[in-house]
Formats: structure tokens, sequence, C-alpha cells
């Protein structure tokens, strides 16, 4: 009996010492996921395991310009098990994007962007390295190839002009309530399937109606991101979402490599047509000239490398016009004030010129304003440090997620008058001339990780909103007159939300 005693106390004091032992390695666990390193900016304590993810599943964005006045414009915030520090200010993000470049240059593997590029075989996504500077120079050099100047020009007027996709498809509406959205796919659409695969779609294309769903419906696969790419064991566990991103993306990139067989099969090293061709040329002469850059050509390489060009081109320019429209209805007095400009300096008997940006500043400025206004990727692309940085004083450690609050950049009190309000006058100087460097605006982000499309997408912006407002009248439908079209575009977390459907009256002007 006393054995017995003596075994059930050994027994009882041995689980009272695991008990203890693992409650200790616990609490150690849970200290550790939740302590900011030394060094890291301020900011609010999280949850173990979650950090305080859920506290910005829903306008982050604005959530982190409220925190500035509590923790100052440089903060770290713990998204499930990774630091992410957030820049609010605009001397802070040149500090780090433009004085520290290349430790800036990162990006952070979030599975769901391995999951879309093919574990990082593209340009947007994959980190900084010498494979990924080659693919942006290549690109760089295949879009002034084939998205600058006259060729630029003639593939707009061709999509837009009065015998266009979109003029036609404005005028069967014969004044009618249309929703933009429709008209606007239609023509960036065309525009980029003919840079980059030499190729027009007519409305009812099912290619084209493909397109449009399959970019609504990874926008909401992502939302504000998965829940695997903060918490890694989750990728692990079965997920709807992560199932449904996989079905859309390889959807699309059956597309895309269809592309590329079409083209392989056509290819011509002395017509090169669209930047396809561009970058099998590429590819091709590093294969005769035995080069080592052939392992950094791959066909996964220019299939995503086009993903890229055609994914972010269309997107971003489309939520763009469809802001700029609502925004022209909301505000007759400056859409008057555009149009007059553009009467006086192009007229009604030609099309718009890209030598004609500079001769209307009210124009370009009131461009520019929808750009800051509507912000309409908040938080941009997140960054990763490339190394252990000091920045303002903070010292972040290597592969750091960062991201720059765009939003809190664009509507900073300190350095536009009235930010919440649209004017114009935001970029004009004392003279009336367009404000060019103005501070505080940066919609196409900076640094080496800066958009790759941006003197595309200026362009394209300019040449349509100036065709649209030298051709249409728009104005919101009589019903609608009372109830803001802005507010059902108020900037979102997620690009999603800056499609929110609404109305407007677009009459062809007479002269």
């Amino acid at each position: 009996m006393l054995l017995n005693f003596v075994t059930i106390s050994t027994l009882g004091g041995g689980i009272y010492s695991i008990t203890v032992v693992l409650l200790t390695i616990l609490a150690s666990l849970i200290y550790w996921s939740i302590r900011r390193p030394s060094g890291m900016p301020p900011g609010p304590t999280g949850l173990p395991i979650v950090g305080n993810m859920f506290s910005f599943m829903d306008h982050p964005h604005i959530k982190f310009k409220e925190m500035t006045k509590k923790y100052g414009n440089i903060f770290a915030v713990k998204m499930g098990q990774r630091w992410m520090v957030v820049l609010n200010q605009i001397d802070v993000v040149r500090d780090a994007m433009l004085k520290k470049p290349v430790e800036f240059a990162g990006r952070p593997d979030l599975y769901s962007s391995g999951l879309i590029t093919e574990n990082f075989q593209d340009i947007a996504f994959t980190t900084y390295s010498a494979r990924w500077k080659l693919h942006r120079k290549l690109s760089h050099s295949a879009i002034r190839n084939f998205a600058t100047g006259k060729k630029l020009e003639n593939i707009v007027h061709e999509v837009t002009g009065r015998i266009g996709h979109v003029g036609n498809r404005i005028d069967e509406q014969h004044g009618k309530p249309i929703d933009p959205k429709e008209v606007v796919c239609l023509g960036i659409y065309n525009i980029l399937g003919t840079l980059c695969f030499a190729h027009k779609y007519e409305f009812d294309d099912p290619k084209l109606t493909s397109f449009i769903r399959i970019s609504r419906e990874t926008f909401e696969a992502l939302g504000v991101g998965m829940l695997a790419d903060f918490i890694p064991v989750l990728r692990f566990i079965p997920s709807h979402a992560v199932t449904k991103l996989k079905q859309i993306n390889d959807e699309f990139l059956g597309f895309l490599y269809a592309e590329l067989k079409r083209h392989r099969e056509s290819f011509d090293s002395d017509n090169i047509r669209d930047i396809f061709d561009s970058l099998l040329r590429a590819q091709k002469e590093a294969k005769d000239e035995g080069s080592d850059l052939v392992d950094s050509l791959t066909d996964t390489h220019l299939t995503q490398t086009i993903y890229n060009l055609f994914g972010a081109g269309t997107d971003t320019t489309i939520i763009t016009l469809h802001w700029t429209l609502a925004i022209m209805a909301e505000y007759p007095d400056i859409k008057k004030k555009v149009a007059i400009e553009i009467e006086e300096v192009i007229g009604h008997n030609r099309l718009p010129s890209l030598e004609d940006r500079g001769r209307l500043p009210y124009t370009e400025a009131t461009m520019m304003e929808v750009l800051r206004f509507s912000s309409i990727v908040p938080l941009g692309l997140p960054h990763s440090t490339t190394c252990e940085v000091m920045l303002d004083n903070f010292q972040i450690p290597k592969d750091t997620m960062v991201v720059i609050n765009h939003f809190a950049l664009h509507f900073d009190e300190e350095f536009w008058d009235q930010p919440k309000c649209f004017k114009s006058e935001h970029f004009l100087d004392d003279s009336g001339y367009v404000r060019q460097h103005p501070n505080s605006f940066l919609p196409f982000s900076a640094g080496r990780r800066s958009c790759l499309g941006e003197s595309l997408a200026k362009a394209e912006l300019f040449l349509i909103f100036t065709w649209f407002l030298q051709n249409y009248e728009i104005s919101k439908v009589p019903g609608d007159k009372d109830e803001s079209l802005l507010g059902r575009l108020k900037a979102g977390a997620s690009l999603v939300r800056e499609l929110a459907p609404y109305e407007v009256i677009m009459k062809r002007r007479e002269y």
C-alpha cells in the first residue's frame, strides 16, 4: 500500500511538473507572439496568434490614419504572425522609398501572392532580385515601344473615337441612363488587349465577359488578404476562398498560355505585333546567344509578366474612370470648366492628342485630383525590408512588411487645403499652371517598386477623359439628383467596393 501511495504521489508530481512545463512553454510562446522587437515603431498591443488583424479587416487605411494621432506617422501593428510597419506621411515615405530604395524594395512572401504568380515568377509580387530587374527592364522597353506616343493615341482613338466601340455603345442608348462601367470596361480591355495580344473585343465577346468576371471574383476572393497570408499554418487547412482563387486564377492562366501558344506559332521577329511578341523576341535572342538569361525568361516568366501588365493596366484604370465620370456628374461646374477648356484648345474637329498635355492645365489638374480624391488602392502593394534598416530612428528587422498609406498622404491636412473636398485647384499654382510634383501626392508609389505602368496609365487616362468631355455631356439621372454618387464610391478596403454601380446620362454634344 505504501508503494502504491508513493507511486501515485510520484505520478501526480510528474503530471504537475509536465503541466508546469507546458504552461511555461505556452506562456513563453504567447509572450513572444505579442512581444514588440527592440527598436520597432510603437503601436497597439495585439492578441496572441492573431495580433491586431481583426481590428483592421474593414477600411484599414482610414483606421491607420486615425491612429497617427496616438502613435505618430510611423507605427507597427501585428497582423497574425507578421509585423507590419505603416507609413502615413510623405516625408517618412520619401526617406524610405527614395533615400533607401533597395532596403525597402522587397515584397513579402504572402501565400495568396504565391498562388496567383505560380510561386513568384512575376514582376509585381516577386521580391527584389537580379531576375526581377531584368523583367522590369524588358517590360519598360515593351511599354515604350507599344504604349507611348502616336501608337498609343491611335489605339485609344480607334477604341473610343467617333466610329469606335465605346462611342457606338454610348450613342445606342440615345441619352437613356447608362452604367458607365460597361463602356469603360469595353474601352480599357480593348486598349490593353491590343497592346498585349493584338486583339480587340466586341461588347458581347465571351472573353471580355470572362475577363470582367475573373477580375471581380479575384478581388472578392482576395479581399484585404487571406488569413493564411498572416497565419501560415492555415495554408494547410482546406479553404473555400483558396479553392476559389485557384480556380479563377487557373482559368485566366489558361487563356494566357493559349495566347502564348498562338503567338509562338505565328511569331515573326521582323514583325513584332504587341508586348507578348516583344517578350518572345527577348526570349529567342537569349536562347540564340546562349545567354545566362535564358533561365530567367521561361514561358512562365513571360506569361506572368503579361498577367501583371494586363491585370494592373485594366483594373486600376477602369476603376479610376468609373470614379471620374461619377465626379463629373456630381460637380457640373467643374465639368463645365473642363469642357470649355477642351473646346477652346482642341475644338471638336479633331481627337485629343498627347501633345495637348500642358495646354489643358485645368483638365490635367482635374484628372490628378481624381487620383488623389479616389485613392483607389489606398494601401498600395506591400513592401518588405531586404535587410535590417533604420527609419526615423526606428530599427526595422529584415523581412518586415511595410505599407504606404496613400489615403493618409492624399488627405493630409498639412499639405492639402480642405482635403475632403474635390477641388481641381489643389493641382494648380497661382499662375494657373499644373503643379507637376505636389507634396503628399503619390498615386503610383515611389522608388524601385513604383508602378511599372505609370506613364501608360497617365497617358491613357488623359486621352480617354479628354475624349469623354469633348464629346459627351455627362449628368446625373433626374431621379437620383438628391443622392450623392460619391457616397457609393467611398474609398474602401478593397477594389471591389470601388465598382459600386451607378447610372448617368451621357448625351453626344451638339456643335
